[in-house]
């Protein structure tokens, strides 16, 4: 799919599909809380700026999904949010799997305690402070020496995206993970295609 220019082309994109109705209500909530927040496209999903980066939303397959840049700051009384990982600092998603889930009064209290973070300036503490673990990877680095055109797309690849391949695969606790995720890597790297290229719609 290619990248849409704006918020409007990109839920045009998602017209009958099951998540449509629920980032359509998202970005209406989202408006209706703070007038005249900015709208963007960035790394291919609608985002929403409000004194720097505020928030962003993603269609998946099975779910869509609200990201908060500081959620790791909300109180979050209703537990709606949660992390990708252990390992995630800042960022957290709210997960809704159909229009029926979307709790809109919870979604409108977190958009408001996002509004404020924003105010404040306040950051997640060691936020940009970069985590030396996935830096790299010897095993990826060694199959892609045999590999010219795997190589050649990991190499065309941003450096966020780089990093996904590497933490993805020295992240695994056990070896035979390891190793079949680094299949999986050089197999899609064959192919053109950044690790998680699927999920952003």
């Amino acid at each position: 799919m290619a990248k849409p220019k704006n918020v409007d082309e990109y839920l045009q994109k998602l017209e009958g599909h099951f998540a449509h109705p629920i980032l359509s209500k998202v970005r209406q909530i989202v408006h209706d809380t703070v007038p005249g927040i900015e709208e963007k496209i960035k790394w291919g999903s609608p985002s929403f700026e409000y004194k720097g980066l505020m928030m962003s939303m993603v269609a998946f397959k099975e779910n869509a999904a609200v990201w908060f840049h500081k959620g790791a700051l909300l109180d979050d009384p209703r537990a709606l949010l949660e992390a990708t990982s252990e390992d995630t600092k800042s960022m957290r998603k709210y997960r809704i799997s159909s229009i029926d889930a979307l709790d809109e009064e919870g979604l409108v209290a977190l958009v408001k305690e996002a509004v404020a973070k924003n105010e404040s300036g306040e950051q997640v503490k060691d936020f940009n402070k970069p985590d030396g673990r996935y830096d790299r990877s010897t095993r990826l680095e060694q199959a892609l020496s045999h590999n010219s055109r795997a190589r050649e797309t990991y190499e065309a690849l941003t450096g966020y995206k780089k990093r996904e391949y590497v933490e993805f695969i020295e992240s695994a606790k056990q070896e035979a993970t390891r190793q079949r995720r680094l299949e999986k890597s050089i197999n899609l790297l064959e192919q053109g295609r950044g690790l998680n290229d699927q999920y952003r719609t």
